[in-house]
Parts: C-alpha cells; structure tokens; sequence
C-alpha cells in the first residue's frame, strides 16, 4: 500500500489569484504561509519514515510550499513541478480585471461560488474557449491523480502541494460528489492542511481530509492565528 498526502499551499499574497501567480515576488507566499508550510513539513515529518517523491503544481504559492514542507521535514530528494496539479484561473472565472486579487471576504466568496456554478453549466451563449472549461479542468485533475498513483506504489510516501479546488475536486471525483458539493467542500480547505490518500490494489481511497491539528493553536487572545483560508 502506498499513500499520497495532499497539502494546500500556505496563506498566499493577493496577487497569488490573478496574473503573477507565477511570480515569487508578488504570488508566492506570506510570512505567515511559509510558517504554516513548515508547521504542515513537521507535522508528515512525525507521521512518516521518508517521503520518497514530491510535487506540486507550477504556481509560485504551491512550489514554495512545497519547498518549506520538504525543508521541514529533512526530505533531500528534487520535487517534480507539474502543471496538471493547478488550481482553476479563478481571475478569468470572475471575468477578468482582477477581480480575484481584491480583499477576501464573504462579497469575494459569494462572487466565486456564482462564478463556480456558471463555470460548470455554462449557458451555451456565454461559453467562451478563452479559458479552461470545467470538463478539461475535471479530467485535469483526474490525470495529477493518476501521475501520483503511479509514484505511490508500496510502501512509497508521496506529497503533493496543490490548491483548494484541485484537491477537492480530487476528493470529489473519488466519493462521487456533485459539482455543488465540489464548491462547497473546496471553500472549507485551510492553508497547509493535510488531507490523505491510500493507493492499494483496489484503487484510491481517500482516509481524510482537511487536517489541521497542526494549525490549531490558540493565542494569548483566544484566535487561531494560523487557520487562514486564503
């Protein structure tokens, strides 16, 4: 049996969502997301022997996660950057003007769940190729799966660093969730949480997600500094 952690990048900057999210400079991470990266490192490192292959999408805020989580964890060996593994152009989805870098809250939240749904049930005036279409984004995802599978076999520990929609939607194709259940589940994703996967000979099955118990720490006021979702 092989398994495959699946963590979200840590608390991005703002312009992580829109055109420099390739750029360390402006889309990587916050000083509060390379901390929750290597929080995310320790906690794997207390839960595995070695981890044996590593990736990550393209994206400057995952390949930097990646790097604090390996750092953290003491793992020595070169991650594979692969695009499949790349959340959905939220900024194109909002319809572009940079929308998607505009300040986090319930308004940015309520205008990415519509967008979602148009996304995935395009009417048939609107659909535009200008962007990745649900169905392309869905099989997308379906092939980072099957990449990692590969590298899982047994006995082998594999973690990849992804975003919250593409590893929920990953979570989603293997219960069989509904498109309206996808959007739901991906918007309660914490930075650098840590959901789990099994590969056996049957298959892939998922045996949690969204772990977070390494962010959980309450402060001298009562907050949870290091749950963020954004």
């Amino acid at each position: 049996m092989g398994v495959v952690f699946l963590v979200r990048h840590g608390q991005a900057r703002a312009h992580a969502y829109g055109a420099a999210a390739r750029s360390r400079s402006e889309g990587g991470l916050t000083e509060l997301g390379r901390r929750q990266a290597e929080l995310a490192g320790r906690a794997l490192a207390g839960r595995v022997d070695a981890i044996t292959a590593a990736v990550s999408g393209d994206l400057a805020r995952q390949e930097e996660t990646l790097e604090h989580v390996l750092t953290a964890a003491a793992h020595e060996g070169t991650p594979i950057s692969d695009p499949h593994w790349n959340e959905y152009d939220m900024d194109a989805i909002l319809g572009g003007g940079g929308l998607a870098t505009g300040p986090a809250g319930r308004e940015l939240q309520s205008s990415v769940d519509a967008a979602l749904q148009n996304w995935i049930t395009p009417a048939e005036e609107t659909a535009t190729s200008a962007i990745e279409t649900y169905e392309q984004y869905r099989q997308r995802c379906a092939r980072a799966l099957e990449a990692v599978r590969d590298l899982a076999g047994r006995g082998q520990t594999v973690v990849a660093v992804s975003s919250s929609g593409t590893i929920t939607q990953i979570v989603a194709q293997l219960w069989g969730l509904s498109e309206s259940s996808w959007i739901t589940l991906s918007r309660t994703m914490i930075n650098a949480s840590i959901s789990k996967l099994i590969v056996g000979s049957t298959g892939v099955s998922v045996v949690s997600v969204n772990e977070h118990s390494h962010l959980d720490a309450v402060d001298e006021t009562g907050a949870r500094p290091l749950m963020t979702f954004r």
